[in-house]
């Protein structure tokens, strides 16, 4: 029996933050196609720490999946400024 339109076959959905089955199988067909062996007499040959640094952290998000940058926002009380101009003479 089909679904009405609009409506969801699973109305809560998959959790928030859980990986789709077809991303699990392309990490696993990745993984599989590289050759860390490869990899690490590539990363091997570099000299300098700085780029070192920079091919393992451009690498990194293939290996252990992207995450989401957030900013913890802290919230405070507005101020009230008070802005006085007083001229050369001394007077407001």
């Amino acid at each position: 029996m089909p679904f009405k339109k609009g409506t969801s076959g699973n109305p809560i959905g998959r959790p928030k933050g859980s990986v789709s089955t077809t991303i699990k199988l392309i990490r696993e067909h990745i993984s599989q196609a590289i050759d860390g062996n490869k990899i690490m007499e590539m990363l091997d040959k570099i000299d300098s720490p700085i780029e070192y640094i920079n091919a393992i952290s451009k690498l990194l998000p293939y290996s252990i999946g992207k995450v989401k940058a957030y900013e913890e926002v802290e919230e405070i009380e507005p101020m009230d400024i008070k802005i006085t101009f007083v001229d050369s003479k001394g007077e407001e």
